[in-house]
């Protein structure tokens, strides 16, 4: 009999709530057999978009047995303080998912709501890995030479790190893209401002040695910002606050080469010629940049397992959200972390 995956999703977090959430959730449900879930929000209006999604023949599952509903009305804002979520808002839907992980009740948690309060969330109400000093999110960038994915860490649960911080984050993120990607020696880099040795802060410099010092760990070396989508690295470590731009830039600039298309393509007759005849193509690039294809970050370091969807993501988004979280339950990783660092640190 296959195992049970138990995942709590946060049905009110992000910037379309349950009109997204819900049918990524029940598509979730499609896809694994073995998924029941936790959908923690506002009742009546969960259970209004349950009924078209179960009454369609295109998209009817058996969930039979396989989701349940807690109600609350309460939902962190995008705007509130991360703090917000300890102080006044622990019956909120993100709390609540959260602590349904901590009760051993729930194998994950799934939530496009306040990374801030999420983070908050997860450092109150799970105990770190022993041998991790502070916890990362990674999130997955396209890697475009090799048609694949890297992963980015850390994009944001810390504003500096030392040297033995970027060090954890490099085993964890090993561990980590093993798991999403099927790749037993993971090949690891730091993100630095040159690929010579002596380049870089003291801690990049310091991190670089305990790795290259470490056979079990496949480091490649630096890498620059120009090299971050070249898929020369499965995983890219740097600092929260170097991430955190570094991710958000991309973002953008992904943004600003869709809307110069778009805007060439109406610009002149001809142009618009040539948009129908490459349309295969732009449609293929468009399917490479669509951010769907890359949602869902993880923070990693917790004794359990937290996903954090982009806030606007849509319904496939949301999707690929959950899927990641199934994953990781799949492989355990938190216990394969915990297991990598002791045997580091043995």
């Amino acid at each position: 009999m296959t195992e049970v995956r138990r995942i709590a999703i946060d049905v009110m977090g992000g910037d379309f709530g349950p009109p997204v959430t819900v049918p990524a959730a029940f598509a979730a449900l499609a896809k694994h057999p073995s998924l029941h879930l936790t959908l923690i929000g506002d009742e009546p209006q969960i259970k209004s978009l349950i009924s078209p999604i179960t009454a369609s023949t295109a998209e009817r599952v058996d969930t039979a047995g396989r989701v349940e509903i807690i109600h609350t009305d309460v939902a962190v804002s995008a705007q509130a303080r991360p703090d917000s979520i300890l102080r006044g808002n622990r019956d909120s839907s993100m709390f609540i998912a959260v602590d349904r992980v901590r009760q051993g009740l729930a194998d994950a948690c799934v939530s496009a709501g306040n990374t801030g309060a999420l983070l908050m969330a997860g450092r109150h109400l799970l105990e770190a890995i022993p041998g991790i000093d502070k916890p990362a999110i990674m999130a997955t960038l396209p890697a475009t030479r090799s048609g694949g994915y890297s992963y980015l860490l850390d994009v944001g649960a810390n504003v500096s790190n030392n040297a033995a911080e970027l060090y954890q984050f490099a085993l964890m993120g090993a561990v980590l893209a093993s798991s999403l990607s099927d790749r037993p020696r993971a090949r690891v880099a730091l993100l630095n401002i040159g690929e010579e040795a002596h380049k870089g802060t003291p801690e990049i410099r310091e991190a670089a040695v305990m790795l290259a010092d470490n056979p079990d760990v496949n480091y490649v070396g630096f890498i620059e910002g120009n090299q971050l989508f070249d898929g020369v690295a499965d995983v890219i470590v740097c600092d929260g606050f170097t991430g955190n731009i570094t991710i958000k830039t991309s973002a953008g600039a992904v943004k600003v080469m869709q809307r110069l298309l778009a805007g060439s393509m109406k610009a002149r007759w001809y142009n618009r010629l040539l948009g129908l005849l490459a349309r295969p193509l732009l449609q293929h690039i468009g399917n490479e940049l669509n951010p769907s294809r890359y949602n869902g970050a993880t923070l990693v370091g917790l004794r359990g397992i937290i996903v954090k969807s982009h806030g606007n993501a849509s319904r496939d988004g949301f999707e690929r959200a959950i899927n990641h979280a199934v994953k990781q339950i799949e492989d355990d990783v938190p216990t394969l972390i915990a297991g990598k660092i002791q045997h580091m640190t043995d």
